[in-house]
Formats: structure tokens, C-alpha cells, sequence
């Protein structure tokens, strides 16, 4: 927890720094700028002092009015923050004009009017501006602010949605492996340590890689290889399984255990203990980053217990399908009974994460 408190920390205070400097070398441009400009009229030393007393009173006066804008204008104190707003205003005014006629009179050069009003004028105007930038600028930065904690807390809902998806294993076969355990260890069989072996491997599996953002797709392969395994030995006969993969590679990447659910699913109604031609089919192909997997097994309608037992379903996979891959994938099943299909077409992410 210190760790990820430290990790998500220091990019708000590195981009809080970022944008002081930012606003410290606008700042310093606007001071050169304005310095620049009256060198025409002054010494380039008096220029700058010139502006630095000029630009200071405005830089109070936006910053004020940044906060003035927080506390008042957004919280619909209109009156309040007009009233404040125009006091400040009308003393930095005054302030300028009566420190721009300390200096040389330039003012009939530029407003061609006299030296007094020149400089009220050019005060009240460069203020105005001010003002208008200022409150402008905060209003659409505390909206982006705003839009950016919103999306911060959509994308915390998501993840917590996602990860509440992830931890809904279904118990079916897991009750199932034990209970066949169970019976190979009263029988003394030697199955019992390799099965238990297996389950292990899987059950880690699910609960430690499940965990991460992203898998290896070779990975999540060969955890379906070590399922089927576990369930053939749960059998005293070879069963019809037949699991094939073309096109895999380290590269592709995917959402942890989203398949393994899906021939879970396969397995837990493939009618295996009722129908001499019982059969499953398990296709995982991969073409241009495109993963197609597919599913087929024989069922047996009659027997309903099965779906009431446990079990989160293809529903599940398709709300998680949804939260990670919008507008990615395909998720298609086909109840024609004797067979169950259901296909999987989804864009895989490539290369390490």
C-alpha cells in the first residue's frame, strides 16, 4: 500500500510542478514582452523596472481572481464575487496609473490623450484582460479537473467490476475434482497424488495470475491442457476430447482465466456420464492477432440439476468480454441440442505489457 501510494503521488506532484513553471516563465514572458515594448520610450533598465511594477499587481490580481472564481463564482456567489472582484480590480487599476506617472510622460505618445486618463485607460484595459483570461482559464481547468476525477472513478468502478468478475470462479468442477479425490484416496489409487498435483497448479493459476492485468495467451493454453488432463482423470475410460491450437505465441497477450471459464462451462454440461457418444471439441486458433476459440460438446437437456448447482456462466465472461475488450470481440452460442457451441472471436494485445 506505501508503495502504490508513493507510485500514484509522485506523478500529481511532478505535474503540479510542471505547471508552476509553467506559469512562472509566462510570467517572465510577459514581463519581457511589456519591457520590450517601452523601450522605445525608456532606458532599458527603467523599462523593466517599469514593467516588473506593472506586471506584478496584475499577477495578483489573476491569481486572486483564480481563487475568487473556486470559492465564490462556481459556488454560484454571484454578488459576492462580483463585489470583490471589482474592488480588487479598481485598486490594481489605480495602483498602475499612479506608478506609470512616476516615469517620464509618454502617455499623449501613446493614447494621445492626457497623461492622467492615458494611463487609467491602459490600466483599466490590460486588467480587464486580465481578468477575463483568468477567470476563463480557471473555469475550463476546474472542468477538465472535474471530467478527469470522474473518469478516474468510472475507471475505479470498472476494475473493481472486473475484478469482482474475476473472483466468481465457478465451483462445479472444483467440488467435482475434490469429491473424486476423495474417493481415489479411500481406494488408495495412484492417481491421487498427480490429480491433487494438478489441481493445485490450476487452482494457482486462477487465484495468483488472475490477478495480473494480462497474461501470456500460451499460458492460459496450457492451463486448458492441464484442465482436461484433470478431467480425464476423473475417468476410468478414455473420454472423446479433442483440444487443438494453431498460431499461438509468447506475444499474445489477453485477460487472465477468460477461457478457462468457457470450457468449464463446456465440461460441467457435456453429458459424459449419460451418453456413450459424449464428445468435446476445444478449437483455439490464432490469425492476424485475432483469436478465435471455440467450444462444442453434446448435452443432455433432461438433466437440469446441472445449471442449478453453482457456477457464474457464459454471462459472466461476456460482462467481462465487455469491460475489457468494447467493441473487440465476438461472443456467439449456438443451443442446438444434442450440441452446445459457443465461439470466441477477440483482438489480442501483442508484446510484452
Amino acid at each position: 500500500m506505501e508503495l502504490w501510494n508513493r507510485v500514484t503521488v509522485e506523478p500529481s506532484i511532478m505535474n503540479n510542478k510542471l505547471e508552476i513553471g509553467l506559469h512562472i516563465a509566462i510570467w517572465i514572458f510577459v514581463t519581457l514582452i511589456h519591457a520590450w515594448v517601452f523601450t522605445q520610450f525608456f532606458e532599458y533598465r527603467f523599462s523593466l523596472l517599469r514593467s516588473m511594477g506593472n506586471v506584478l499587481p496584475m499577477t495578483i490580481l489573476f491569481y486572486v481572481n483564480l481563487w475568487l472564481v473556486n470559492h465564490y463564482l462556481e459556488n454560484k456567489k454571484y454578488g459576492q464575487y462580483g463585489l470583490i472582484v471589482f474592488l480588487i480590480f479598481a485598486l490594481a487599476s489605480f495602483f498602475r496609473s499612479q506608478l506609470n506617472t512616476q516615469f517620464p510622460d509618454i502617455s499623449e505618445q501613446v493614447f494621445n490623450i492626457n497623461r492622467q486618463n492615458g494611463w487609467i485607460l491602459g490600466a483599466l484595459f490590460t486588467n480587464l484582460t486580465v481578468l477575463v483570461i483568468g477567470t476563463f482559464y480557471q473555469i475550463l481547468y476546474n472542468r477538465f479537473q472535474q471530467e478527469k476525477q470522474n473518469l478516474a472513478i468510472i475507471n475505479e468502478q470498472r476494475e473493481a467490476q472486473l475484478q469482482s468478475l474475476r473472483a466468481q470462479i465457478n465451483p462445479h468442477f472444483l467440488f467435482n475434482t475434490l469429491n473424486n479425490i476423495y474417493s481415489l484416496a479411500v481406494v488408495k489409487s495412484d492417481k491421487t497424488a498427480d490429480m491433487v498435483l494438478k489441481l493445485s497448479s490450476l487452482l494457482r493459476y486462477v487465484i495468483y495470475e488472475g490477478r495480473a492485468e494480462q497474461v501470456s495467451l500460451k499460458k492460459e493454453a496450457r492451463q486448458i491442457s492441464e484442465f482436461i488432463e484433470l478431467f480425464q482423470m476423473r475417468s476410468e475410460e478414455p473420454l472423446d476430447i479433442e483440444y487443438r491450437t494453431q498460431g499461438i505465441s509468447e506475444d499474445h497477450m489477453l485477460e487472465p482465466t477468460i477461457l478457462i471459464p468457457i470450457v468449464e462451462n463446456c465440461f460441467k454440461h457435456c453429458d459424459f456420464d449419460t451418453n456413450p457418444d459424449a464428445f468435446i471439441a476445444i478449437d483455439l486458433l490464432v490469425q492476424n492477432n485475432e483469436l478465435v476459440f471455440q467450444t462444442i460438446n453434446t448435452k443432455n437437456d433432461s438433466d437440469k440439476q446441472k445449471d442449478e448447482v453453482g457456477g457464474v456462466g457464459l454471462e459472466n465472461i461476456r460482462k467481462r468480454l465487455e469491460l475489457k475488450y468494447p467493441n473487440r470481440y465476438e461472443l456467439s452460442i449456438q443451443d442446438e441440442p444434442p450440441q452446445f457451441l459457443v465461439k470466441l472471436k477477440l483482438q489480442l494485445s501483442h508484446g510484452r505489457y
